[in-house]
């Protein structure tokens, strides 16, 4: 494995291009960058801004470890690339940007995709929607089993 991991939790903005940077490689013949934005629509309803908050220090460990699963899981991986913003974000910035390089794309795109996904449903960041009509909503509070923000297990995160 000759993997390079990049992982940060960050309230400033994100670049996407900084991972396409980072994950280039001759020996890749693949780099895939996701990057999640803030849409301005959930379920029908207009969204203005979402805050994300996060407990970091657990957070970070885990952006960490999602890494370097990653680049075990994909020994063929070249680079990963893990960032998520915290705060509040406007509509069209990046929430969260993903990178993996790899020698061809089947890999580069299923470690890609593994990442986002279990970033999403394991990493303790929380994201609150801000709604056009003033109201405000934290995905996932509706569910008895789902702890709310700060209560150390995650809600769905990123976009």
């Amino acid at each position: 494995m000759d993997s390079r991991l990049h992982t940060r939790l960050t309230d400033t903005p994100l670049a996407p291009d900084q991972a396409h940077v980072f994950c280039g490689d001759p020996a890749a013949g693949a780099v895939v960058v996701f990057t999640g934005n803030v849409r301005a629509e959930t379920d029908g309803r207009a969204v203005v801004a979402l805050d994300y908050e996060a407990y970091p220090e657990r957070a970070e460990a885990q952006l960490a470890d999602l890494a370097g699963e990653v680049a075990r899981r994909w020994p063929a991986a070249r680079a990963v690339w893990l960032e998520h913003r915290t705060g509040t974000l406007a509509i069209g910035e990046p929430s969260v940007v993903v990178g993996v390089s790899a020698g061809h794309r089947a890999e580069a795109f299923e470690a890609a995709r593994f990442a986002i996904d279990t970033l999403k449903a394991t990493v303790a960041i929380w994201k609150r929607e801000h709604w056009a009509d003033g109201d405000s909503h934290w995905p996932g509070a509706d569910d008895p089993d789902t702890p709310a923000p700060g209560a150390g297990a995650p809600a769905a995160a990123g976009s």
